[in-house]
């Protein structure tokens, strides 16, 4: 009678796991090889997003642009816009080049393609995100902000917006890959993309003619959603929780087959 030396397969609980610590330490690797080769080391992981919101802020105070609108904080405002937006730009643009320059880490047995993308984009996420606390922390010290009204909501928000910009980066990371001209107009698109962004206006500002295009944007509702939580209820703001799902869900339904595909014609 022979004896079996093969594995019992892992179950599904243990693959989640495993799946989860590989890509922590994904993220860890991705801010060691990123600052720590620089002053102050890993730091900068959350001191370059925090010194640039902190700047965006500054120029917003000088230029009064709220437009008028006394009930809204410019502070507030801008904290809450150049948040989103250096997640939509740090999140996407640098996942162009992850299929061609991070191959090498799939001679892991548990690493894939889509394993590092997550990781980018969770490690973007956490470090603008931490700085966002930090900075809204010292303003609401201050008493330049007011509190957060709704802290559930704020986090929920920011998870939606992740989830958004992981599906953006997994879309194009596969186009790019298979044609360098995605690349190329791709930094053009994302400037082409600010206004439909929501970051410099609230929906209700706009005039109702032009809302069903912001209306009809994900980010402009993510942005919108995380104003939501940091504004009193008495600013209107608009935002579509299936909207934001749906679209990000058909962007992961059409790039995860694409970006797998572009990974077996890329020469490691």
């Amino acid at each position: 009678m022979s004896v079996s030396s093969a594995w019992p397969a892992p179950s599904l609980r243990a693959s989640i796991m495993a799946q989860l610590r590989v890509i922590l330490a994904l993220m860890i690797r991705e801010g060691q090889s990123s600052y720590t080769q620089e002053t102050l080391g890993f730091f900068w992981v959350v001191a370059e997003p925090l010194i640039l919101t902190c700047g965006v802020i500054a120029l917003w105070t000088l230029g009064d642009r709220t437009h008028g609108h006394a009930s809204i904080s410019v502070v507030a405002m801008a904290l809450s816009a150049y948040t989103h937006l250096q997640l939509w730009r740090l999140g996407v643009l640098p996942s162009m080049n992850i299929i061609k320059h991070g191959g090498w880490l799939l001679y892991h047995r548990n690493v894939n393609i889509f394993d590092v993308i997550v990781a980018h984009v969770f490690m973007k996420s956490v470090s603008i995100f931490a700085s966002f606390v930090i900075i809204a922390s010292v303003a609401l010290l201050l008493e330049v902000i007011e509190p957060i009204r709704d802290p559930g909501l704020l986090i929920a928000a920011w998870g939606l917006d992740t989830l958004f910009v992981l599906s953006s980066a997994t879309f194009i990371s596969g186009f790019a890959a298979m044609n360098e001209y995605v690349e190329k107009i791709m930094h053009p698109l994302m400037y082409l993309t600010l206004p439909f962004t929501g970051a410099f206006t609230l929906t209700s500002w706009v005039p109702t003619s032009l809302r069903v295009y912001l209306a009809w944007s994900p980010l402009a509702n993510c942005c919108e959603m995380f104003r939501a939580a940091m504004f009193p209820l008495s600013i209107k703001t608009y935002y579509s929780v299936p909207l934001i799902l749906g679209s990000s869900l058909f962007l992961l339904a059409i790039g995860l087959p694409v970006m797998f595909y572009a990974r077996r014609d890329v020469v490691v």
